[in-house]
């Protein structure tokens, strides 16, 4: 697929997810505020997402859709539910691993990758806090009807962003994989809210941003600030809502690899492709017999959505 057929699908896909996300949202509003648990609505609203990507990994759809805008499905929530999954899938497919050992593949991913991008995010927010580093601009909140195109907008143009910066980190260096762009993203999200940018984003454009990776430094970078600032109650309820989430990471990425193992076993992700592939031709072979005018399973080969173990394999570093 041409590269900048990618970044325009990265836009479309990012942007799509970000409006479900919104539209969640706008339903956890509804039943968490003036609860307890109102602190927890942005988690909700991840793991809800998270959710989605569980189900369609666990089917083995979302990664075609990975495949087609690579960070337009994997800077959302969702796709990094799915990745999580996927890394326990991969050695119980690929190499017959056991479930123990399968299942800490991926929980190791979400143990190193939230630890690290969390603390560091953390320190530089609490090094900017005790700095009396102010934002530069501050957006008030959109509650209006606009903020869903502008968080299919903002949402789009964030996966096509990273979308392209993978694709030149991609030809300077061969071995790079997208979970170190994630991580880049989520440090972007610490890095530009000292400068305003991360909280403009979240407030204008809603889900646009808050479903996105870089929410997390963002968010991280908040909880730095209140803890220099002294404000412990308020860093610790921020801090406590992120465990849940990355919890909720972590259960959904079990989830994805549960259902996956129910339906297809220990098949490889590239297999189940084909056969989907397969088992398309031939319901259209049945409806226009001669219309291939080729052998079934060449056309099979040859459908683009069939997602080699390679892609899998980048996905999930």
């Amino acid at each position: 697929m041409k590269a900048y057929k990618t970044v325009i699908y990265s836009f479309l896909i990012g942007g799509v997810l970000a409006l479900v996300a919104q539209a969640i949202v706008t339903v956890w509003t509804q039943a968490l505020t003036g609860t307890p648990m109102q602190f927890f609505i942005g988690g909700a609203t991840l793991i809800s997402m998270g959710v989605i990507g569980c189900v369609l990994g666990g089917f083995a759809t979302y990664q075609m859709v990975e495949e087609w805008g690579t960070f337009g499905a994997l800077l959302p929530f969702s796709g990094f539910a799915m990745a999580v999954g996927m890394k326990m899938v991969g050695p119980w497919t690929k190499q017959n691993a056991t479930a123990g050992k399968a299942v800490w593949q991926g929980l190791w991913l979400v143990i190193w990758f939230n630890a690290v991008a969390a603390g560091i995010s953390i320190l530089f927010g609490y090094v900017c806090g005790a700095a009396g580093v102010e934002p530069l601009v501050s957006v008030e909140k959109n509650t209006t009807a606009l903020v869903f195109p502008l968080a299919f907008l903002a949402g789009g143009l964030l996966c096509a962003l990273f979308q392209v910066i993978y694709l030149v980190v991609k030809s300077i260096t061969p071995k790079c994989q997208p979970v170190w762009i994630l991580l880049t993203a989520w440090f972007c999200g610490a890095v530009f809210a000292p400068l305003g940018v991360s909280g403009a984003l979240a407030n204008f454009a809603g889900q646009g941003f808050s479903v996105m990776i870089p929410v997390g430094g963002y968010n991280m970078y908040n909880v730095g600030v209140s803890f220099a600032m002294g404000e412990f109650g308020e860093g610790i309820v921020h801090l406590g809502s992120f465990f849940l989430a990355v919890a909720g990471l972590f259960f959904t990425g079990l989830a994805t690899f549960l259902i996956y193992n129910a339906k297809f076993g220990r098949t490889p992700i590239h297999e189940v492709h084909r056969a989907k592939a397969q088992h398309l031709m031939d319901e259209l072979d049945e409806i226009h017999p001669n219309a291939a005018g080729a052998p079934v399973v060449a056309s099979a080969e040859a459908v683009p959505m069939a997602v080699a173990e390679e892609a899998v394999d980048r996905s999930v570093g």
